[in-house]
């Protein structure tokens, strides 16, 4: 149940996130640009720290990780591959369309080829250190890793260019200490909660 709720929670993040990328917002703190959905991206990398409390062990903490990033992984090409099925429909009304939403398959590209490496290293860098660090560290020490390689791999293959690598390397890791740490730490003692009898 618990492992439901946070696979539906990441994958709302992942969703969002990969609808966000569509445009390219300016960061409020420093000016700098990225695509819209860096911040939940942070996020979603946090999120995978929680994966590992959802088990008594570490290997199984990071089997249900992978569970929740595959679940990820396949909402990201759904959401996608509807998106531009819908849009080939005829419309009933002149003017309907996705427009620019729909011709998403260089970013779709680079969010599952992203996903595949950031997400995967970010669990098991995260499974090493379950019960090593405080929760906030292994957040951070997980997140300087996977960030930097999850823009890397994204920006090449949706845009062809590293343009906005430091944009989104700031709106990955604000989002992490600002929203990715605190919902962690939220997340974790919803989960240390002992379940009623009966309860999964």
């Amino acid at each position: 149940m618990r492992l439901a709720i946070l696979t539906g929670i990441y994958v709302g993040v992942v969703c969002s996130a990969q609808i966000g990328a569509q445009k390219i917002v300016e960061l409020p703190w420093t000016g700098d640009a990225a695509p819209g959905g860096a911040v939940l991206i942070g996020v979603s990398l946090a999120l995978i720290e929680v994966a590992h409390r959802t088990a008594p062990t570490r290997r199984e903490g990071w089997i249900n990780a992978q569970v929740m990033i595959g679940a990820g992984f396949a909402a990201s090409a759904l959401l996608a591959g509807w998106i531009a099925v819908v849009d080939a429909w005829s419309p009933a009304f002149p003017g309907q369309g996705f427009g620019e939403l729909a011709d998403t398959w260089r970013i779709v590209a680079g969010s599952l080829a992203a996903f595949a490496v950031s997400e995967t290293i970010d669990n098991a860098f995260g499974a090493r250190l379950r019960d090593l660090v405080a929760d906030p560290l292994r957040v951070l020490a997980t997140n300087a890793v996977s960030a930097p390689l999850d823009t890397l791999v994204f920006l090449l293959i949706a845009f062809g260019s590293l343009e906005f690598f430091w944009g989104q390397i700031e709106a990955k890791l604000a989002a992490t200490v600002v929203l990715g740490i605190p919902l962690v730490l939220a997340l974790r003692r919803a989960l240390d909660r002992p379940l009623p009898v009966g309860a999964t």
